[in-house]
């Protein structure tokens, strides 16, 4: 009787531990990172929309925020801010403010940034570009479904 308490137990531990580890990564996978220095910054460049045409804009990278808006004084009060989705945020922050960063650049040194109400990335890569150090940002446009490059640079 008491080697069958205890087999039973040692196969209950085993269970638990088992579920306990596969647990783990599927908890990992769901969770954001930081925004990498490399990218940190405020940056200013023209945004080109197909509505307006090149629309002077401002992005303003923190470790754990993305600010966007114009880089008119008139218009800075429309600015928007981003959190990155981690547990200091999702918890009083609205869905449609927070967005994931990727835990390393992809083979071609871009980090991708997705909005988690729109589930549309944004590839985001240091460069240098006519000679000045650069903010290099591409994404599929949802309109047109072409690729967007954009250039964004430190005053």
């Amino acid at each position: 009787m008491k080697f069958t308490k205890t087999v039973s137990f040692l196969a209950v531990a085993l269970g638990v531990a088992l579920v306990a580890t596969e647990a783990q990564p599927a908890q990992a996978k769901t969770t954001s990172h930081a925004v990498p220095k490399t990218i940190q910054g405020t940056w200013y460049g023209k945004y080109h929309d197909d509505l307006f045409g090149n629309v002077p804009v401002k992005y303003r990278l923190t470790k754990y925020s993305f600010r966007q808006g114009s880089s008119k004084k008139s218009e800075q009060k429309e600015a928007r801010t981003y959190y990155v989705n981690v547990k200091k945020y999702n918890s009083t922050k609205s869905r449609s403010f927070l967005f994931n960063v990727a835990n390393k650049a992809n083979k071609h040194g871009y980090w991708k940034l997705t909005l988690l109400s729109e589930n549309q990335p944004v590839y985001l890569k240091h460069v240098k570009h006519n000679g000045k150090t650069a903010l290099k940002m591409y994404y599929k446009s949802a309109d047109t479904n072409k690729v967007q490059t954009s250039y964004f640079y430190h005053k």
